[in-house]
């Protein structure tokens, strides 16, 4: 009965990629044979969602075998001993990660379910509008934005998240130089890390930014993003979205994207460096994804920290980073 109940839900499985398959290929003028993708999954475990984002239907073998995808990320934390199962810990949950490294945040901010109605009118009324976060979220999924209309209105909007995991944050100003890209989100830089008992290696960083005027830059939330060198902050590559369409300047802004420079870049690597070896001290934290944002007083900002984060950072770059991370991993 259990090889049964494994065979049909490989087979479900399966059914569901090919489904997904069939909705991509759709669109394209020269589709791509269900074979192809076999053939890459048998070679990188892609879902058919990866197989589109990463263009493995114009890359060779070896191409595709340097990417790093969701099944092998998951086997590669399960090697490492990275966190596998819950947002219980830092980094998963926000509020826990506000608290250990405040000092990085450059922003105050309010656990929701620790404050009164009158601290949080308070913390609202001083800040004027203030970002709501799911504690335990990921994705984009849950933000919102709360403008203050006065100490009765807070009290109720603080009564409707009772018992929620929730907390609120201070709206961070960006750089003059990032609102050139989009000025009505945070556009921010996820830095990937994987840290040893040596060093903090900086595997690679994408630029994200919104398409339009929402106030949210994640990928999963209809965002773009776009390659960045590690050594000078520029950007090495157009923009790419979730459905893999490439954009050569800003949608909405027409801000042209390869070459567009970041504004304190050594800063900000060194931010991450500094925190990444802080995360090490903390149990099964190796492997981590964070955002930072470059803020308009020339400060850097960690926005986040993200364990079992996705593999779209790849996207935008030529090649991916499962080699690279399989040689960290080996390392003596």
């Amino acid at each position: 009965m259990h090889r049964l109940a494994q065979r049909y839900r490989a087979c479900e499985a399966m059914r569901v990629e090919k489904q997904e398959f069939v909705r991509r290929s759709a669109a394209m003028e020269n589709k791509p044979s269900w074979r192809a993708y076999r053939a890459a999954y048998a070679h990188t475990r892609c879902s058919a969602r990866e197989y589109f984002i990463f263009r493995f239907y114009e890359k060779s073998r070896v191409e595709c075998d340097s990417y790093l995808t969701l099944r092998r990320r998951d086997r590669f934390i399960h090697q490492i001993g990275d966190d596998e199962t819950s947002n219980s810990s830092v980094p998963g949950n926000k509020i826990l990660f506000n608290r250990l490294f405040e000092g990085y945040l450059r922003r105050e901010w309010l656990n929701l379910a620790a404050c009164t109605p009158e601290e949080f009118a308070a913390f609202v009324r001083k800040h004027g509008k203030v970002m709501l976060k799911p504690a335990c979220g990921g994705c984009g999924k849950g933000i919102s934005l709360y403008r203050y209309e006065g100490d009765a209105a807070a009290a109720a909007r603080h009564a409707a998240l009772a018992g929620e995991a929730m907390l609120a944050e201070e709206m961070s100003v960006q750089h003059a130089q990032l609102n050139r890209l989009n000025p009505h989100c945070l556009n921010t830089v996820r830095v990937v890390t994987y840290t040893d008992c040596d060093e903090v290696h900086i595997v690679l960083a994408p630029l994200r930014s919104a398409k339009g005027n929402g106030m949210v830059d994640n990928f999963h939330a209809g965002g773009i993003c776009m390659a960045v060198d590690l050594q000078t902050g520029a950007v090495t590559s157009d923009g790419m979205d979730e459905e893999a369409r490439v954009f050569s300047v800003h949608p909405l802004t027409g801000t042209p994207l390869r070459g567009f420079r970041l504004p304190n870049w050594e800063k900000a690597m060194d931010v991450v460096r500094r925190a990444a070896r802080e995360m090490y001290a903390l149990p099964r934290c190796r492997f981590l994804g964070w955002d930072v944002a470059f803020l308009e007083n020339g400060e850097v900002a960690v926005i986040e920290c993200n364990w079992r984060q996705g593999v779209e950072a790849q996207m935008p770059h030529a090649k991916g980073i499962f080699y690279e991370l399989e040689a960290l991993r080996k390392k003596r």
